[in-house]
């Protein structure tokens, strides 16, 4: 009988160990946990509408945050953060715009060209606090692509997600888009992007991802745009394997890194070498590893710059 009772309470602590050793279905980002910041104490002006054809001003250089930690004015405030996930390098940057008008996007040159530049290039020509790369649609002919309000191309293809950023500022992931998918929008849409594929859909994280073009299971370096609130926004970007100390994440961890900010809406944008983040026309990621890309999506300031008057010497 004692026999029987010590292996029965073997096999027990057998189960219970089994429970720690087997990996869990969901990955977790280890004992590191993401930043946050605080949005919603953020108080910025009545925001200002600049048309997309107008250059926007010329950044503060004393707005700036001390070791590129970001930027704060009265219309555009950047808060930065470097952490640890999955052994590897990433950033937070949160944003908050006081007008939709304060994200934009920009080509290396107009469509139809293929031509590629530095993301800090770009960035520079058009006086970008903030810039992140988008989703090189040059090199595809598929997608439904509007760039600042002008549709670019009409080509509706469902391998692709879509993202389209409203009039409002306002996220729609649209998951295999057809022409249908569009017209509840028509007229409204600021921006169309043609990547992905959606990681977090009105809240809810997604873990299927049946294309391969994405490269869902490589660890590699990736970058996402959330919206976290009406005009309040998140970027994450990762490391990959040619960083020193850095694995890269799969598909799969990246979801759960990004869900555990816990975005209203969260989309994958071109990532590897591609992969940037852009403050003040300076690389923050993987500084030594850089890919020319197509277009960049951009935040700017409405606030002209401030310069101390000089006074004239008397003759």
């Amino acid at each position: 009988m004692r026999k029987i009772l010590w292996k029965t309470a073997l096999l027990a602590v057998l189960f219970v160990s089994l429970a720690f050793l087997v990996p869990s279905a969901v990955p977790r980002a280890g004992a590191e946990e993401v930043p946050v910041y605080d949005q919603e104490s953020v108080r910025l002006a009545e925001g200002t509408s600049i048309p997309y054809d107008v250059l926007a001003p010329t950044p503060d250089s004393n707005a700036f945050l001390a070791d590129e930690g970001g930027y704060h004015d009265d219309s555009l405030d950047i808060h930065v953060e470097t952490f640890r996930a999955y052994d590897t390098n990433c950033w937070a940057a949160w944003v908050t715009v006081a007008d939709a008008s304060q994200i934009r996007t920009e080509l290396c040159k107009p469509y139809p060209s293929k031509s590629t530049a530095w993301a800090e290039h770009i960035s520079r020509r058009v006086k970008a606090v903030l810039a992140i790369n988008g989703d090189y649609f040059i090199d595809r002919r598929e997608g439904f692509i509007v760039r600042n309000g002008e549709v670019l191309r009409r080509t509706y293809y469902d391998g692709y997600d879509a993202l389209v950023i409203d009039d409002e500022g306002d996220f729609h992931i649209l998951v295999n888009p057809t022409e249908e998918s569009f017209a509840p929008y028509e007229g409204h849409i600021a921006q169309a992007f043609a990547f992905g594929p959606g990681i977090v859909i009105d809240g809810e994280r997604i873990t299927e991802y049946p294309s391969r073009m994405m490269a869902p299971q490589k660890k590699t370096q990736r970058i996402c745009l959330c919206q976290m609130d009406h005009l309040k926004y998140l970027i994450i970007a990762t490391e990959g394997p040619e960083q020193r100390n850095c694995k890269g994440l799969t598909m799969l961890e990246f979801s759960e890194l990004v869900s555990r900010f816990s975005p209203q809406n969260a989309y994958n944008l071109d990532g590897g070498s591609s992969t940037w983040l852009v403050l003040d026309h300076q690389k923050l990621n993987a500084r030594t590893k850089k890919r020319t890309i197509a277009d960049i999506l951009y935040f700017v300031t409405t606030v002209p710059e401030v310069t101390e008057a000089v006074e004239e010497e008397a003759p």
